[in-house]
């Protein structure tokens, strides 16, 4: 037996765009050939394997039962060849294969994976690296540590692409004391109860707050657990707590102004060359074009 394979992934690919298009014809359109290399191509493969590949029903080309059976075991070669083939290119051009992206906590998860998904489709040779923040501002984050970053923004801050808005309500569980004090509830009120505030491990330091007791957790989930079982009351995002408030297990605080707290969130690419097909310009232009109505106030 030959150590060589006598037939070729070419002439496999060959193969498949005959099954694809339907015709010796079409094929050889779609792959700008002549019509007589893909018959060759077919005859080579023929007298490798040994049996009919294709069966020729009225002016369609069709898999044999062995045919089949055979493309199938060859199409993940195929697939693969084709996406290093791919892989090769971007290296090339100098594209990234890996795209490092910085996305706030608060930022909507749908919306979030709506991008990722649409993504993987797009650019399916890239890597994403999402690393999450906690109230990262884009003034306190290196722009050599992202690539594409989905960041806390000030309002009316320059440059910044404002892509989303999520309203944080002041809220304690129902039987929380703060529900039964007056309403237009003041600051002295509040800093008798502690409060929570999502933080990241940076702002972990020794210092008090003025304004009462604050409970720190570097996750939402956390916090958002920690105000359900009636520990804390908190400003947490009015859409990842809404079924809450349905059900009456957690109640808005009726502090009147300051009740709601709006957070921004600007998309910022870190470098100037990150544009046109690159894959971080690609992802960019699909976060800024997700549901933004799904992350204004108001919406469900």
């Amino acid at each position: 037996m030959s150590l060589l394979p006598r037939s070729s992934l070419e002439h496999w690919g060959v193969l498949r765009a005959i099954v694809e298009e339907g015709s010796f014809a079409a094929a050889a359109e779609r792959l700008n050939r002549s019509q007589s290399s893909v018959s060759y191509a077919v005859a080579r493969l023929h007298e490798a394997v040994g049996v009919e590949l294709l069966s020729i029903q009225g002016r369609r080309a069709a898999l044999t039962e062995a045919g089949a059976m055979l493309l199938a075991e060859v199409t993940p070669l195929l697939d693969d060849l084709m996406r290093v083939e791919r892989l090769g290119k971007r290296l090339e051009k100098g594209g990234a294969v890996a795209v490092r992206l910085l996305v706030d906590t608060l930022f909507s998860r749908r919306r979030l994976f709506a991008a990722l998904s649409a993504f993987s489709v797009r650019c399916p040779d890239a890597e994403v690296h999402l690393t999450e923040t906690v109230r990262w501002t884009i003034e306190d984050t290196h722009a050599d540590a992202y690539d594409v970053g989905v960041l806390v923004a000030a309002p009316g801050q320059r440059r910044v692409d404002i892509i989303s808005h999520v309203d944080l309500i002041a809220v304690a569980h129902a039987q929380h004391p703060l529900h039964a004090l007056p309403s237009g509830l003041r600051q002295a009120a509040l800093a008798r109860f502690p409060c929570v505030e999502v933080r990241g491990l940076e702002a972990n330091g020794g210092d008090v707050s003025p304004q009462g007791r604050i409970w720190r957790m570097n996750t939402m989930d956390s916090a958002i657990d920690a105000v359900r079982n009636g520990l804390c009351f908190g400003w947490l995002p009015l859409d990842a707590i809404r079924e809450d408030l349905e059900r009456g297990t957690l109640r808005s605080l009726p502090i009147g102004i300051g009740q709601m707290r709006p957070v921004l969130h600007g998309l910022c690419m870190a470098r100037e060359d990150l544009h046109g097909e690159h894959p971080a310009a690609i992802l960019g232009r699909l976060l800024r074009e997700g549901d933004v109505a799904g992350n204004l106030p108001g919406s469900t």
